[in-house]
């Protein structure tokens, strides 16, 4: 079956996502990734950070482990095939080297060999000058 057949362009046959916060997936990219896997294109997310700064904290427990469980049914719900915490700390991203950010994505990229790959960026993208306004 033609990707056009399932609805999507020929050529989709593997599409990582990278997200730095557990939701950015729904929000952000869930009316993409249901489509992807509803035509049979397997998704894996890679999700930065656990969350746990979040100021939407309105459960009880731990929320680097509540936002982990909600990633984990967000993903199910999307047909994400697979999903990997990082582990970097929320609110902290732009103090992580850009050039260990991207081996992490280069290492799925290689590991996958995807067709596309989709990003998220909820806030407009900043110029490098502009250091530790940035968001993460």
């Amino acid at each position: 079956m033609t990707g056009s057949e399932r609805g999507l362009p020929d050529g989709v046959r593997r599409v990582p996502t990278v997200v730095a916060h557990p939701d950015d997936e729904s929000f952000g990219l869930g009316g993409l990734l249901t489509p992807l896997s509803d035509g049979g294109v397997p998704t894996t997310v890679l999700c930065f950070t656990h969350g746990e700064a979040s100021t939407l904290h309105g459960r009880p427990g731990d929320l680097h482990t509540v936002r982990a469980g909600e990633l984990a049914c967000a993903a199910w719900e999307l047909g994400v095939h697979r999903v990997e915490l990082a582990g970097h700390p929320d609110g902290a991203l732009v103090d992580i080297a850009l050039p260990r950010l991207a081996a992490e994505v280069a290492r799925l990229v290689g590991e996958q060999r995807p067709s596309h790959l989709l990003v998220f960026e909820p806030a407009p993208a900043q110029d490098a000058q502009a250091g530790p306004d940035r968001q993460g």
